[in-house]
């Protein structure tokens, strides 16, 4: 599997480029993490790959198949989408909502197979959720409802997985435990964009680096690469030593001292 992009360019205005000149390509495999600061274009390359904002310049592609050209549940099939967690004023249940990604697979006024019921249960198993599935999504926790996102992704069983910050609302056991569940799904052949503000986390988990400013990408690299030049410290405006510790990036801002007990 193979997602081409060439020459995207989106501004809301018609002004301000928000996108320019966007030139990647991914493979199935890879753990992409993007990388930016508040207003760089993230969620804005998401929702253009996605189609829920239209492509303005350039041409996107999946296996040489143009996204612009696929219908919604076309799209559906080869693209999911796990949005940074919100409030919900729906009361369905945990399973329900992860049941909602097969429904790409579902005719219209057909009702879930026992096929698709397994896939969404394996869903929850993945991400540690199985226990609330009689729960309703608006009772529980933002943390929680984020994992009830990515169950729901993937039972979708697209292609490729886009994650917008999936471990802010989460605690420190439950970040280690997603990151861990996308980089499985990635061994297993899935094609995962993180975006996330967690540098150390892009670090160790992921495999390849993009790294955008004002729209542009500045640097794309894996992350020994990008840890051993100054980049990073330059593209966040810090004095940061990145050292491996154990197997570990560890990002430490020089001139913060040390913490003594």
């Amino acid at each position: 599997m193979r997602l081409d992009i060439s020459g995207l360019t989106f501004s809301y205005d018609g002004k301000r480029k928000i996108l320019n000149d966007i030139s990647l390509s991914f493979h199935e495999g890879e753990f992409v993490a993007i990388l930016g600061r508040n207003g760089a274009g993230k969620t804005t390359f998401f929702k253009n790959l996605l189609g829920l904002l239209k492509c303005q310049e350039g041409r996107m592609s999946i296996d040489g198949a143009e996204l612009a050209g696929l219908s919604v549940r076309e799209r559906a099939k080869r693209l999911a989408y796990i949005p940074q967690s919100t409030s919900t004023v729906f009361s369905y249940s945990v399973l329900t909502s992860v049941l909602m990604g097969t429904t790409n697979n579902i005719s219209t006024l057909s009702t879930p197979s026992d096929a698709q019921y397994r896939r969404a249960r394996l869903a929850m198993e993945k991400f540690g959720i199985a226990t609330l599935a009689g729960r309703t999504v608006d009772s529980l926790s933002g943390g929680e409802r984020q994992l009830v996102l990515c169950a729901r992704a993937i039972a979708q069983q697209a292609d490729v997985l886009i994650f917008d910050e999936p471990t802010s609302n989460l605690d420190w056991g439950n970040q280690i435990r997603t990151l861990s569940t996308i980089r499985g799904l990635v061994d297993e052949g899935y094609l995962a964009l993180v975006s996330t503000h967690n540098v150390e986390q892009a670090l160790n988990y992921a495999s390849r680096l993009v790294l955008l400013d004002g729209g542009r990408i500045v640097a794309d690299g894996s992350p020994g690469e990008l840890a051993s030049s100054s980049i990073l410290g330059e593209f966040y405006d810090l004095e940061v030593d990145i050292s491996r510790i154990n197997g570990h990036y560890v990002c430490i801002p020089k001139g913060e001292g040390n913490v003594v007990d």
